[in-house]
């Protein structure tokens, strides 16, 4: 009987491995990479750094899906350190957190980066973080699929 829950155990711990995957590390896009892939999706993207006070964002750019009308837009940051991205995590996530309404979720925080993907109230919010890069989203959870599969293409 010990043989048998020693092997459950193994095998269980094997799976986890397996079906989480053993990446503990990503790489950040640069502002440039984020365009270009922004753009041949199909984004209009737009330099917005000049909305913040010198030294508080190296690149800041706003890609927007829409073409009579904003149907929504996903904003790319690189700070200067990984620190003021992880803090800028922090502070988003606990904002979505606050929204009223039933959320469903999912988060992961691992090695150099971190992510937030929440439904709620009507609403997709993304918050997700590579090293000093982040990516954050407010947009309508009829966006949802289509959002999440240009994030997975971006590796955020």
């Amino acid at each position: 009987m010990k043989k048998v829950s020693v092997l459950l155990v193994v095998v269980t711990a094997i799976m986890l491995v397996l079906l989480t995957g053993c990446q503990t590390s990503r790489t950040p896009l640069t502002a440039n990479e984020f365009k270009t892939k922004a753009e041949a999706a199909g984004y209009d993207v737009q330099d917005a750094k000049s909305q913040f006070a010198e030294g508080v964002v190296s690149d800041y750019l706003i890609a927007v899906k829409g073409t009579t009308a904003i149907d929504y837009q996903i904003e790319f940051a690189v700070v200067p350190t990984a620190n003021q991205a992880i803090d800028s995590y922090h502070q988003n996530r606990t904002t979505f957190e606050n929204k009223p309404g039933t959320a469903t979720y999912t988060s992961a925080n691992v090695g150099n980066y971190s992510n937030y993907y929440v439904t709620k109230g009507g609403r997709y919010y993304v918050i997700s973080r590579i090293d000093n890069t982040f990516i954050y989203i407010d947009a309508s959870a009829d966006y949802k699929d289509e959002i999440a599969s240009f994030l997975k293409e971006l590796g955020y």
